[in-house]
This record gives structure tokens, sequence and C-alpha cells, in this order.
């Protein structure tokens, strides 16, 4: 009896994903935007302000306090991010989510002159196509094809954001 191989054109990699896996990751990255945006109000608010600004001679250091909480609840809710995108399946997932953090980096303090409101709702929609564009470029067969483009869609974000 003959075996049927399948084969799988290698060229045709960025074409696995469908929209069911686009739009599950969409809404992935809108729950890891919101759980970043309120680890971050969080964080800065009840933990490093009474910290960093309790003496009043510690003003310089009270200035960094949105960038340590930025920086720790990208951190965190990277972890969410990355067994979300595990039980999703994405091809290379921590790539996926090392350019979404390079990328969103100082994304809070550029939203930190908005309302509350408004900011929260840029930031959980940033989150969102971050996740879909990084979870997109990491499906290339070619590891360093992967890694190109991730570096070079990360450096672009971080030059749009200034």
């Amino acid at each position: 009896m003959a075996k049927v191989i399948e084969a799988n054109d290698p060229h045709a990699a960025w074409a696995t994903m469908n929209v069911r896996t686009i739009t599950n990751i969409f809404l992935y990255g809108l729950l890891v935007g919101v759980v970043t945006f309120a680890a971050y109000l969080l964080l800065e608010r009840f933990v490093f302000e009474p910290i960093l600004c309790r003496e009043s001679a510690a003003l310089a250091r009270c200035d960094s306090r949105e960038a340590i909480a930025s920086g720790t609840a990208i951190v965190l809710a990277s972890m969410l991010g990355l067994i979300l995108l595990v039980r999703e399946r994405v091809y290379r997932p921590i790539l996926a989510i090392i350019g979404v953090a390079a990328s969103l980096w100082g994304l809070f303090a550029l939203v930190a002159s908005l309302p509350v409101i408004l900011a929260a709702v840029v930031s959980v929609i940033l989150f969102g196509v971050a996740y879909v564009l990084f979870s997109w470029l990491v499906q290339p067969t070619s590891l360093a094809i992967s890694v190109i483009t991730v570096v070079v869609a990360a450096t672009l974000a971080r030059l749009a954001m200034g």
C-alpha cells in the first residue's frame, strides 16, 4: 500500500494563520493590554510612588517611577502573553513577545498626557495590533528572516514613538 505524503510549501509560511487564529491572537493582545495597563497603574500608584517618593530629598528617583512601573508591567504581562501565544500554537512565541515588548516599551510615557480612559483604550488596541503583527512576522520557516523582520519592525515602532 502506498503512503500519501503531503508536502508543505516553505515559501507559503506566512499563509499559515487563518482568520480565527488572527482573531484569537488579537483578543489575547487586548487581554494582555488590559492587564499591562492595570498593572502599570497599580504598580505606579501603590508600589513605586510610596517607595520612591517617600522622602523630599528623593525627587530625582520619584521622577523615574513611571518608567520603572511601565517596564515592570510590560515584563510581567509578557509572561501572560507568552502563555497565551503558546496556547494558540504560535510559531516562535518568545520572539513575538520580545518584539512586542521592545516596540511598546515607552508606550505609557507617550499616553501619560491623555485622560486615563483614552490612554487605556489606546494602549489596549496597540497591544492587540502588536500581538497580531509580531505573531505574523515570526511565521517564516527561516529563523534569520524572522529575527530580521522582528528587529526591523520593533525599530520602526520605537522610532515612531520617539
